[in-house]
């Protein structure tokens, strides 16, 4: 019962710490606690980059949405330096031009992907390191989330609640009904052998576009919408992801808004 509160109960300290940093990130008084939101100018995706890079044996990542280059490089030198890493992403978010682009890099990279075959999404956004360094929140591994949502990212180094994270993951990773291993790598390319980091050639997330203003929000009942400019919520929406086309939305599992 313990670890199942644990968060929940640190979330009113985590609230009240965002609103009065600015730019340093948000800690407890013990320090095993962290956390940055967006708009605070703090750099969650910062954060999460040091996060990555502090992992020396393990690293377990189930994201809904992965795109923002500096992370997906920095997963990749994580398994360049002999890191174990696993990820796990949502399968219709595995359809659209820039996450399929990042997952090619990782997969060529050598790291094993699943994604989920059951009908709801994989929705979460957690990090484990070494089992011992925890990651949650609402931000996803996207520009969007990084730039103009209104996102937060908490870093825990609390074993025992980063424990509980890992043993979800196992269960989620061993789980064959509900996930499947996704094979994708870079074209005319084969994955970089983890003995051989030297010959991998050095590669980023190319981006479609350099300014996305699609907007793609999921509803209350868990509809995936996409917002044009100039529609008629578009204003008031605030995007879950943000896409350069139409094309790269529907390949996403988004439907226009009426």
């Amino acid at each position: 019962m313990k670890r199942k509160f644990l968060l929940f109960a640190l979330l009113p300290v985590l609230v009240a710490g965002g609103c009065t940093q600015k730019t340093d990130v948000g800690r407890s008084q013990t320090s095993s606690v962290e956390w940055s939101f967006t708009q605070a100018g703090q750099h969650p995706e910062r954060q999460l980059v040091q996060v990555i890079d502090s992992a020396e044996k393990t690293l377990d990542i189930a994201i809904y949405s992965l795109t923002y280059p500096d992370i997906v490089d920095a997963i990749k030198q994580a398994k360049r330096r002999g890191v174990e890493v696993r990820l796990i992403t949502d399968y219709s978010q595995s359809k659209g031009k820039t996450q399929s682009e990042a997952l090619k890099l990782l997969g060529s990279a050598g790291i094993p992907i699943k994604i989920n075959k059951h009908s709801g999404l994989m929705h979460l956004k957690m990090t484990i390191a070494d089992g011992k360094i925890g990651t949650t929140g609402s931000f996803n591994y996207s520009k969007a989330a990084s730039t103009v949502n209104d996102e937060m990212l908490i870093v825990f180094r609390e074993e025992e609640a980063a424990r509980s994270f890992h043993e979800q993951f196992e269960r989620m990773w061993n789980d064959t009904e509900n996930f499947a291993a996704l094979e994708t790598r870079i074209a005319q390319g084969a994955p970089q052998s983890s003995a051989e980091p030297e010959e991998e050639p050095a590669a980023s997330v190319p981006a479609p576009c350099t300014n996305p203003q699609i907007k793609g929000n999921i509803n209350a009942r868990g509809d995936k919408i996409y917002h044009v400019p100039g529609g008629r919520s578009y204003k008031g929406t605030k995007a879950e992801q943000m896409f350069c086309s139409e094309e790269e939305a529907e390949a996403a599992g988004f439907r226009k808004a009426p």
